[in-house]
């Protein structure tokens, strides 16, 4: 089933039945910057962001209201000491058992390993990037971005939203970045955020949100996904451009029907300015 999610329609259907004003989406009415790679892919330090609230035992986890702070996950961190705070919960589902469904951390290093791309830097980057304002994301969220990006002296950054929120900020970001001189790839499961926000370059996978670099415990799948989309930092050449990837979630397509529903409770947890560490012993790991 080759159908991709309206999730634009869906969010606002969702929240007019619960009675909240319709959210006003970026829609890029100009042509993103372009920044075209300036060495081999091979030879290239290559940063990345994930948008899924990820932090590492000890450090304080994201709260919920438009939070725009940024932690770095040294890339030595095991697994076991990824955790996860993000105002949408219910996509983290995965994400808590096998991070490298959006925090591709354990592929990224993969692929180093296999000279595809050059040395990483010391850490990738995290935020929570479910911020509804549009204006705090380029005011603060993508400025702080650029300048760890450009600290860390790479040639290139990889973006993986997780939310529909979280893909409009990628969107924003990227198009930040590149208008600083970083060239990006978007790697989303939100096709049609994905083309409202129209970043610089972009890989779709048609996946379920939470699930943007791969299936859960499937390494060969996540691997595969984040090579097709850092190889389109050197194969898309048009500004704008959205490259389908051929992987199927499953033959059955009930995931996008389910997607698709607007029914039913907002399970959203509160948006306040509390840290919401995903366990109590990560509270007390971090101090709090």
């Amino acid at each position: 089933m080759n159908t991709t999610v309206a999730y634009m329609q869906a969010v606002t259907e969702r929240y007019k039945s619960l009675g909240y004003a319709p959210y006003r989406w970026f829609r890029a009415e100009d042509p993103p910057p372009w920044q075209p790679l300036a060495k081999s892919l091979a030879t290239a330090r290559i940063g990345m962001l994930s948008t899924a609230g990820a932090y590492v035992v000890g450090q304080v986890a994201y709260h919920y209201k438009d939070d725009t702070s940024i932690r770095m996950i040294p890339v030595s961190t095991p697994d076991k000491d990824l955790r996860f705070a993000h105002v949408t919960e219910n996509f983290l589902v995965d994400a808590r058992r096998d991070p490298g469904c959006v925090f591709p951390l354990r592929a990224m290093l993969a692929l180093v390993a296999e000279g595809l791309i050059g040395e990483p830097p010391a850490a990738f980057l995290s935020c929570m990037g479910g911020v509804y304002s549009q204006r705090q994301v380029r005011d603060a969220l993508a400025p702080a971005l650029c300048s760890a990006f450009k600290a860390q002296q790479v040639d290139a950054v990889l973006l993986v939203p997780m939310c529909p929120v979280c893909h409009q900020s990628a969107c924003l970001i990227a198009r930040h970045l590149e208008s600083n001189g970083i060239p990006t790839m978007c790697l989303g499961s939100a096709h049609d955020i994905l083309a409202s926000g129209c970043p610089p370059r972009a890989t779709f996978v048609n996946y379920p949100l939470g699930h943007t670099s791969g299936k859960p415990f499937d390494p060969a799948d996540q691997i595969e996904i984040v090579r097709n989309a850092l190889e389109g930092l050197e194969t898309l050449s048009r500004p704008g451009e959205i490259r389908f990837l051929p992987n199927q979630w499953d033959a059955s397509g009930e995931w996008q029907q389910e997607a698709a529903r607007t029914r039913g409770a907002d399970t959203r947890r509160p948006r306040d300015g509390t840290p919401q560490f995903q366990c109590e012993a990560d509270r007390a790991a971090a101090g709090f």
